[in-house]
C-alpha cells in the first residue's frame, strides 16, 4: 500500500505540475500580440491554411481603425468644405492601408514559411511601428 500512495503522490504532483505549465502557456499566448502568437504557431508547426484566416481576421481589424480613424478625423475637424484637410486625412488613410497591406504580405509569406523568422521580424518592425503610431491617434 505504501507504493501505490507513493505513485500516487507523485501522479499528482506531476499533473498539476502539467496544468500549471499549460495554464502559463496560455496566459503567455493570450497576452502576447498577434505577431508573437504567428511566430509561436509556424514554429509549432501549424499549417498555413490555419494560419492565413486569421491573419485575414487581424488585418480586417486594423483596416477597421483605420477606416474609423479616418472618419473620425473627418467628423471632429469638421473639414467644412475645406478640400486641403480632406485631402490629408484622405492621403494618411491611404498610407495606413498601403502599409496594413505590406504588414498582411509579411505575415502571409512567414505563414506560408517563404521567409524566416529572422526576416519577418525585420521586415514587420517599421509597418508595426507605423501602424501602432497611428492606432495612438
Amino acid at each position: 500500500m505504501g507504493m501505490n500512495l507513493n505513485k500516487g503522490v507523485i501522479l499528482g504532483i506531476a499533473g498539476a505540475i502539467t496544468v500549471f505549465i499549460f495554464i502559463l502557456i496560455i496566459i503567455l499566448y493570450i497576452d502576447s500580440d498577434f505577431d508573437q502568437q504567428l511566430i509561436y504557431q509556424v514554429d509549432s508547426g501549424v499549417p498555413a491554411d490555419k494560419l492565413i484566416p486569421q491573419i485575414d481576421k487581424e488585418t480586417e481589424e486594423l483596416q477597421m481603425n483605420a477606416l474609423k480613424s479616418y472618419e473620425s478625423n473627418v467628423i471632429n475637424n469638421n473639414l467644412g468644405g475645406n478640400a486641403s484637410n480632406y485631402d490629408y486625412y484622405t492621403q494618411v488613410y491611404q498610407n495606413e492601408n498601403k502599409t496594413i497591406s505590406e504588414y498582411e504580405n509579411t505575415q502571409k509569406e512567414f505563414a506560408n514559411r517563404e521567409i524566416s523568422k529572422e526576416q519577418f521580424e525585420q521586415d514587420i518592425k517599421s509597418p508595426k511601428e507605423f501602424i501602432q503610431l497611428m492606432n495612438l491617434n
